[in-house]
């Protein structure tokens, strides 16, 4: 009888998993975070927001801080120039970092 409690734990942790997941999938898109969030406070107020890639340089929020690449890009390059030149950073989709350490970026 010892494993029966802990089996039950575990199937109940299980069932919890399953049951967030399912409740996630099953929000409606429009809920869902897209394209790319600059933030400041280390992910709690959005600074600036970029639905999709432009391939242009880009000037970078003064207070951001961090930044989620939701969806629709694959990789965040920084500069800290104002015109995309010099030595790049490429910093991926998910990030934190000191403001204003970087000027501007490029996003894939």
């Amino acid at each position: 009888m010892h494993g029966t409690p802990t089996k039950i734990g575990r199937a109940l942790i299980a069932s919890a998993i399953v049951a967030v997941g399912i409740g996630v999938a099953a929000s409606p898109a429009s809920a869902q975070e897209s394209g790319l969030t600059f933030y400041s406070g280390s992910f709690t107020t959005a600074v600036a927001h970029y639905p999709a890639p432009t391939g242009k340089c880009e000037t970078l929020p003064a207070t951001a801080d961090s930044h989620v690449g939701w969806s629709g890009f694959s990789d965040i390059v920084f500069y800290s120039t104002a015109d995309c030149t010099g030595q790049a950073t490429g910093v991926g989709t998910l990030r934190s970092y000191q403001p204003g350490r970087w000027k501007t970026f490029l996003a894939s």
